[in-house]
């Protein structure tokens, strides 16, 4: 049960991280990893983990879901280069898959009785 848990959780984090950096494009990875982990932990209490957040973005960088680019932050108090994430061809598909599954989920739970 526990394992079947775990699933669900990195299912709803992988597809809350590529909904979070498809309407922000742009996202260093220090600011990111803190911010999708304080709102997972304070909306959704998912019990996610800055670590689990980075490790997650990084799986969806190695299989070409997240497209991983360095630059240099807008914070001129930031004096070193931070990663920046785009959504790739393949993480848009991802996330069109997921969206359906999500609504389909929904409608069969709609339809058990009260």
């Amino acid at each position: 049960m526990e394992k079947e848990l775990s699933n669900i959780r990195l299912g709803f984090l992988t597809f809350y991280i590529l909904k979070y950096v498809e309407k922000k494009p742009e996202v260093g990875m220090a600011p990111f990893s803190a911010l999708i982990a304080q709102e997972i932990e304070e909306k959704n209490q998912l019990g996610a983990g800055k670590s689990l957040v980075f490790s997650r973005v990084n799986s969806l960088c190695d299989s070409g879901h997240l497209i991983p680019k360095w630059g240099v932050s807008s914070n001129p108090r930031v004096k070193k280069k931070v990663k920046f994430f785009s959504i790739s061809v393949k993480g848009k598909k991802l996330i069109k898959q997921l969206e359906k599954e999500q609504k389909r989920i929904s409608d069969v739970l709609s339809k058990l009785p009260a």
